[in-house]
């Protein structure tokens, strides 16, 4: 018994060890089996990630890319209103330059038509101290020669005042006449140098505006169009010092003016005294 035991056991050792080589076998094949699988679960999953990553980063650049084009879209909505209150206020102050030489062009009116007035009021006291005094010359002339004195001295001192007058008159014609000249020049100039302003403005403006539209960086946009502005403005500024020295001019032009009326009155007192020296031969001290 003890000796079938024994071979039974011998045999079923040599049985196991025979099999031990096709379980290692199994058991290293089945280990190969999960290491690549989860090899390859460990690839899926990095490629998951990578996807993922890909799909969020392609995310963040498509909102980056909505962001600028809202912000390009809010900044050239800005851009365009700052651009049209800038406009109103180039329009208001070429409105309040033409209104301002409007106003002067009715004050220098109105005060022509005062000094016309005054002149004609001064002439109607001279015509009545004139008419008093001829009237106090017929009473005093008793022949015929003093009347004939009288009457020749009235003729050539009526001459006088017209001449002295018509010289007046034209020396304030000419005057005003150069003076409205020149304003109208300095005017056309004005409005050319606005209007040459007005269009740079402009010019700057709509390329300002094609470049937003195109999606040119704002602070390109806004320094491209800044620096055209103040161009336009050093423009304006320089053009401005041609519409200077009225002041001067105007002067020169009062000179020439006063110079003809004093002359026409050293005329017109020397006729005066020539025409009473005369008188006077006739008619005596009366």
């Amino acid at each position: 018994m003890k000796l079938m035991n024994k071979r039974y056991l011998s045999a079923f050792s040599l049985a196991a060890v025979l099999a031990m080589p096709s379980i290692a076998l199994a058991e290293m094949g089945g280990a190969n089996t999960r290491f690549t699988q989860r090899a390859e679960e460990a690839k899926a999953r990095m490629e998951g990630r990578q996807t993922r990553m890909e799909e969020r980063q392609a995310d963040r650049t498509e909102k980056r890319e909505e962001m600028k084009e809202k912000r390009q879209d809010a900044f050239c909505t800005r851009f365009s209103e700052r651009m049209e209150n800038q406009s109103d206020r180039v329009d208001t102050r070429e409105t309040n330059v033409k209104n301002r030489v409007g106003d002067r062009l009715s004050r220098r009116t109105d005060r022509r038509d005062n000094r016309d007035e005054s002149l004609d009021g001064k002439r109607d006291d001279q015509d009545e101290r004139r008419t008093a005094l001829y009237a106090l010359l017929d009473e005093r002339a008793d022949t015929d020669a003093e009347k004939a004195a009288v009457a020749e001295f009235k003729s050539t001192i009526d001459a006088a005042v017209v001449t002295r007058r018509a010289a007046v008159d034209k020396a304030i014609e000419d005057f005003r006449t150069a003076v409205d000249k020149l304003v109208d020049t300095k005017k056309s100039t004005a409005s050319s140098t606005y209007g040459e302003f007005r269009s740079a403005v402009d010019a700057a403006a709509a390329e300002a505006k094609s470049d937003c539209e195109a999606g040119t960086d704002p602070k390109t946009v806004m320094t491209n169009y800044q620096a055209a502005v103040k161009a336009a403005q050093e423009k304006l500024k320089g053009n401005k010092d041609e519409l200077t020295g009225l002041k001067d001019e105007v002067k020169a032009l009062a000179e020439t003016r006063k110079q003809a009326i004093e002359s026409a009155l050293e005329t017109f007192k020397a006729a005066v005294e020539a025409a009473k020296t005369k008188l006077q031969a006739v008619m005596g001290s009366n």
